[in-house]
């Protein structure tokens, strides 16, 4: 079987995807702007094709997905960000193999973060209180101002995401809700819960049954207070989350893979803060514990029977990069300390892009951070 990958250029979650389903046997092609990426560069790509962004020309991006599909008959067509996700979903019906989604309204519906909350409060789940961007006044904590789509493919130009930032007071928060505008989004804000980011990934079949999942938490992101896992490790799956979960996505009418989202606070309950449909960066860690969250996916896609697995406590996984960009930044019992244990912790662990068995693209990324320092 044959899969396409489409992305950006340097996107974890594709890097990671393209090792997890040549594991499990599939042919994997990579489409992407410049062939020097990270999932460009594995040696476990089997192709790659010039694709241009999604978000800077639709019709362009449909046209070299189209050529690509057609060319060396991919089975299954995986967008690796937001933008080529709500593309692809959009043109399913024109890119000649499997978009392995729900209904595009499903879709939407799903990383809507509006939408998402509204779903969430209904099965159960704590979210964070929404507040109006329009009333802010006094607000002195930290809040979180997200636009409640991350891209907007449809719109020639824009951006191909949208962050989600913490930002300081009211003040800040008004011009973060106007830069989001700008940029074409329709922005959400959130009261700011500081706590253990924490994550449930499972891939579900039609109807809603859960073939695979994993739970982890992290010990350390970046950026910090809103940002990604830089050190996490797999736990045993709450069955209170994994059910909620499960009559969430059924209720959403989810198909494929979703990663959701908490902070759990100090008072230990867990607030959803996002649901990401699609690959995303710590995905190498449900793989080295035994859930191939990507393999289950495709199976299910094209219609296979896959077994139920779940990822096994206790393995480790590292994105060192962020990690070492955050110890420059948070300096925990000083600035060398933080950069031993950084360096400690890599040893052992699962990291998103370095690899020994697949260097290349350690070094892609290498090459790049350089290139930008000395045009900076």
């Amino acid at each position: 079987m044959r899969a396409l990958i489409v992305e950006t250029g340097f996107s974890r979650g594709a890097l990671a995807a393209v090792r997890s389903l040549a594991a499990a046997g599939w042919e994997v092609g990579v489409g992407a702007p410049t062939g020097a990426g990270l999932a460009s560069s594995s040696r476990f790509r089997r192709r790659r094709h010039l694709v241009p962004a999604a978000h800077e020309d639709r019709d362009a991006f449909l046209a070299a997905v189209r050529r690509a599909v057609r060319d060396h008959r991919y089975d299954v067509v995986f967008g690796a960000g937001e933008a080529e996700v709500l593309a692809l979903s959009l043109l399913r019906d024109e890119v000649g193999a499997i978009v392995p989604h729900a209904g595009h309204r499903q879709v939407v519906r799903a990383i809507d973060k509006q939408e998402l909350s509204e779903a969430a409060g209904s099965v159960g789940f704590l979210t964070a209180r929404a507040l109006d961007p329009s009333a802010l006044a006094g607000e002195r904590p930290p809040l979180v101002v997200k636009s409640r789509l991350h891209a907007h493919p449809e719109r020639p130009g824009a951006p191909p995401r949208i962050d989600t930032l913490v930002v300081s007071g009211a003040e800040a928060a008004r011009r973060r809700v106007d830069e989001v505008r700008r940029l074409g989004g329709e922005p959400r804000v959130e009261e700011f819960h500081e706590g253990r980011l924490m994550a449930y990934s499972a891939v579900t079949a039609p109807g809603g049954r859960v073939v695979c999942d994993c739970m982890q938490v992290a010990s350390r992101i970046w950026p910090p207070g809103a940002g990604a896992s830089c050190r996490a490790e797999t736990v045993r799956v709450d069955a209170a989350i994994s059910d909620r979960a499960a009559r969430l996505l059924a209720a959403l009418g989810w198909f494929g893979l979703a990663q959701l989202q908490f902070v759990v606070p100090e008072d230990g309950r867990p607030r959803l803060i996002d649901l990401n449909g699609r690959f995303y960066g710590s995905m190498a860690l449900a793989t080295a514990a035994g859930a191939n969250l990507p393999a289950a996916w495709a199976a299910l896609a094209v219609g296979h029977d896959v077994p139920p697995t779940r990822a096994r406590p206790g393995v480790r996984y590292h994105w060192l990069e962020g990690d070492l960009r955050r110890a420059a930044v948070e300096r925990r019992s000083g600035l060398l300390l933080d950069l031993a244990g950084t360096l400690r912790y890599a040893v052992g662990a699962v990291h998103s892009t370095l690899s020994l068995r697949d260097p290349a693209p350690a070094l892609a990324r290498i090459r790049a951070s350089l290139t930008r320092s000395r045009r900076g």
